[in-house]
């Protein structure tokens, strides 16, 4: 991100740029060292199914096939394939992206009486049928922020507002508004990023909560310090409005690298529900990005996102690098080591698809841990 006010640089200064910092941190341009087709073959089926390798694996891996690209990709949708490889969806993405909180997310009632528990269930549901979706077709990860479909049931369907579907089973179903395609439309993370509070009148939906989200899970950059000694907001009215009236200095300078990303998810309520109003008035989903990009609404905000797909590749090839190392991964962002090996294997794959990013993490070695 450029400094407040500052355009954006042009393609090559961009990569000259990077390319410094990363020689500044002591990027070794060799290729990483390779792995033994046996330690493949085990951190495979750790990471996909969180179990031992299967025999066909083990066959693949005493043929020595594995060190071959082309033979690991294969290995890999095959193995996306079994109804095992849910387990890389509940511990890989769902941790990253901070859905195993969703279970804290408890709307009131008196604010939401249309909400019960199912439907929570179900949106943790969509997701998961969405992102396992998303690997066994082996698509560019940047898919997860643009497809124009979603696993719905009628339930959910009624949710959103998506006529046409009907009964308890989830199916694949076409999203007929840009504003629900991908992550940003999915009511699970919508949810997730909003104020529950009961006993207060505080159903509201939060936008440093939505904006430090987008900015950590597409940029891979945390916020910012918060100020020493900020107010904090006033539980009785909604928070929008509360944060756009705050000061100039020391507020807005800071609140302006992530606030006008939470800002253009306004649209959508606490729940996931598309809205036009709040409590308060017609919904104001205006913002700007620091570099003076303006946003009006989700639709706009993804269109900008989407002119910057590696920024979002480089983050998700950043955390696979981690969670094939350690078995665990965290939202936040990571080290030089890992953002430095992350772009070399982006600049060794042609087409970034997933199979592609997982087999080029697994034949390198696991990163240094302490």
């Amino acid at each position: 991100m450029p400094p407040v006010g500052a355009p954006r640089p042009d393609r090559a200064t961009y990569d000259a740029v990077i390319t410094s910092i990363e020689q500044a941190l002591g990027a070794d341009v060799r290729p990483p060292e390779a792995v033994s087709n046996q330690d493949i073959a085990t951190r495979l089926a750790t990471i996909l199914w969180n179990s031992a390798p299967d025999a066909t694996l083990l066959q693949e891996a005493q043929r020595d096939q594995l060190s071959d690209p082309a033979a690991l990709e294969r290995e890999i949708l095959r193995m996306l394939a079994d109804d095992r490889a849910r387990a890389f969806i509940s511990r890989f993405f769902f941790p990253w992206l901070e859905l195993d909180k969703l279970g804290n997310s408890d709307p009131d009632r008196k604010h939401f009486p249309d909400y019960d528990v199912s439907l929570r269930d179900s949106l943790a549901t969509e997701t998961e049928m969405f992102l396992l979706g998303q690997v066994r077709d082996d698509r560019d990860p940047i898919e997860l922020w643009s497809a124009d479909y979603t696993f719905l049931n009628e339930q959910l369907a009624r949710h959103y507002g998506i006529p046409d579907v009907s009964g308890p089973q989830f199916r694949r179903v076409h999203v007929p508004t840009p504003e629900r395609a991908g992550l940003l439309g999915h009511g699970s993370i919508l949810m997730l990023t909003s104020k529950h509070q009961h006993g207060v009148d505080a159903a509201y939906t939060s936008p440093a909560t939505r904006g430090k989200w987008v900015r950590m899970h597409f940029l891979g950059v945390p916020p910012p310090n918060p100020f020493p000694g900020a107010q904090p907001v006033k539980p009785e009215i909604p928070i929008t409005p509360q944060t756009r009236a705050l000061p100039a200095a020391p507020c807005i300078t800071c609140h302006r690298n992530f606030f006008p990303l939470g800002y253009a998810l306004e649209n959508f309520d606490p729940i996931g529900r598309w809205r036009t109003h709040d409590r308060v008035g017609s919904v104001d989903a205006s913002g700007a990005f620091v570099d003076g990009t303006s946003t009006n609404g989700v639709v706009e905000l993804r269109q900008v996102l989407l002119q910057r797909p590696d920024a979002f590749r480089t983050t998700i090839t950043e955390k696979l690098l981690v969670y094939a190392s350690t078995g665990s991964v965290v939202p936040s962002s990571g080290t030089p080591d890992t953002l430095i090996r992350a772009r070399q294997i982006l600049r060794s794959t042609q087409t970034p698809r997933w199979s592609a990013l997982i087999a080029a993490v697994l034949r390198t070695k696991p990163l240094a841990t302490e």
